[in-house]
Parts: C-alpha cells; sequence; structure tokens
C-alpha cells in the first residue's frame, strides 16, 4: 500500500501550496484558510509563515503576500520541475559517476545529514563507506552532478568524478545497490493511489478532495522526485513516465479545487 503522511505541519502545507502554484499570491488570510481545511489552527499558520519567514524560506511582498526564497531552499529545483524530470536522462555508455566523501568531517550532524540528503536526492548508492556513485545518465554529465550536489547542499570536501572502466566483478555487482524491484513496486503503488483517489473522488466533498490532493500529491511527487533516473538497462523507465503523466493531470484537477475553494473562502 503506498505510504501517505496524513499529519502535514503548516509549515510543509505552507511550502507545498506556494511550490505547486508560484503565480498566485497567498496572502495570510488564504493560507490560514487552507490551514483549516487541512485541520490546522489559524494561529499555527500564522505562527508557521512567520517562522518561515525568520529561516528565510518565504518572504512577504509589500503586497502581504508571501513567495519562497528559491534560494534558500536546495531541493526547490528538484521538486518544482517533476513534471519534466524525465528529460534529464540521456542515452547510457556504461560510465559511472562517484563521490568521495572520505574527508568529509563526521563530527558536524547537520552537514553530514544534508550531505547524505544531497547523494539520495540525486540518486546516489554507496558503494563504499568513503565512495557513492550512479550511471552516468544524466544531461551535462559529471560535471552536471558535481553542480547539482553543490546545490543540494553536499559537503564541499567531497570529491566527484567519473569512472569509465570497472572490472568485471564491479560491473555485475554495483547494479544491485539500487532495489529496482522495490522502486518499480512503489511507483506501480503510487500509480494505483492516484487512479483510485480520481475513481472514488464523487464520493467526497470538495474540502475532503481538496485534503486528499495534498496529502497524496504531496507523497507522489516525493516519490518522483526520489526516483534515482535509472537507465533501462538497470530499471524500467515506463512506470516512471506513466506516473508522471497521471500526476499531471490529478495536479492540474488538485489546483483547480484548491483556487477555488481559496478564493470562495470555503473551509468545510
Amino acid at each position: 500500500m503506498f505510504q501517505v503522511d496524513g499529519r502535514p505541519t503548516a509549515a510543509r502545507v505552507i511550502l507545498d501550496l506556494l511550490t505547486a502554484s508560484p503565480q498566485v499570491e497567498f496572502g495570510l488570510d488564504m493560507l490560514t484558510l487552507a490551514g483549516e481545511i487541512m485541520g490546522l489552527s489559524p494561529a499555527n499558520m500564522r505562527v508557521s509563515a512567520a517562522r518561515l519567514c525568520t529561516e528565510g524560506k518565504i518572504t512577504r511582498t509589500a503586497r502581504g503576500s508571501y513567495t519562497l526564497r528559491t534560494e534558500a531552499l536546495p531541493a526547490y529545483t528538484e521538486v518544482s520541475s517533476w513534471r519534466t524530470r524525465i528529460e534529464r536522462m540521456v542515452a547510457w555508455e556504461g560510465t559511472w559517476n562517484a563521490v568521495d566523501h572520505s574527508r568529509v568531517k563526521r563530527s558536524d550532524r547537520a552537514i553530514l545529514r544534508a550531505h547524505h540528503t544531497a547523494l539520495s536526492l540525486a540518486g546516489m548508492a554507496h558503494w563504499t563507506p568513503a565512495v557513492a556513485l550512479r550511471p552516468n545518465n544524466l544531461d551535462h554529465g559529471t560535471h552536471g552532478l558535481r553542480v547539482t550536489l553543490s546545490r543540494l547542499g553536499a559537503a564541499a570536501e567531497c570529491h566527484v568524478y567519473r569512472i569509465d572502466e570497472m572490472s568485471t566483478g564491479d560491473v555485475e555487482a554495483v547494479p544491485r545497490l539500487w532495489d529496482t524491484a522495490a522502486r518499480t513496486r512503489r511507483l506501480q503503488e503510487a500509480s494505483r493511489a492516484l487512479t483510485d483517489a480520481a475513481r472514488t473522488r464523487d464520493n467526497y466533498t470538495a474540502v475532503e478532495n481538496a485534503r486528499t490532493s495534498l496529502l497524496l500529491g504531496s507523497a507522489v511527487i516525493s516519490t518522483i522526485v526520489h526516483d534515482p533516473l535509472l537507465p533501462e538497462e538497470l530499471a524500467p523507465v515506463t512506470p516512471l513516465v506513466e506516473l508522471i503523466e497521471q500526476m499531471k493531470d490529478f495536479q492540474d484537477h488538485a489546483l483547480t479545487l484548491w483556487l477555488q475553494l481559496l478564493h470562495d473562502g470555503r473551509r468545510t
């Protein structure tokens, strides 16, 4: 069964809405209404909006609306471009990109946590305790990965390089670093969850559908964003392509519903 977090935080709701609809001006009244739809108190939403401003993740404009400060959100590019994520893939020639993080200090847990989060978002798998790698099948190659990891918050002490040749044993073993069966299963479960939500939509109120769309949509987009984008030689690409297309339709409907509710001021 596809896992969905049924208890989002106020900060998560705010960031999800601002990311999904960057063209919309969300005032505090709209954000508090969105919070009420999600079962969060107005006070909770106000405090979270103020905290996000203090943290530099969002800012309040002269018009009183809130906008994202994308430079303070390392994963923003990945999250906001999920619709075109598959376009990053290029033909794989059998080479690999590796990250050597043997010089990364283990004493600073915040840096280490950000580093491993960056590796995960970049689709890297740990080969040895000091080296992570992935197929060299994304646009802009090794240099592109280096830029991406830096933007995502990888430790400055790590080194990114390309591996053109491996031993026969490594060639056979390395692909097993990714649990491709579990990955395909997650994509299929996400697809079924979207299908079920669309099929049963008429059984629920607009507000109930809005709640479901935010919770489920956020979980599916996270699944898409965390997909390692492995080449067809290592894992089937079709399930990801189909899920992205399905999610596009789901989010288009969800955004229309959410904006209608927020503009109408409906809570129930």
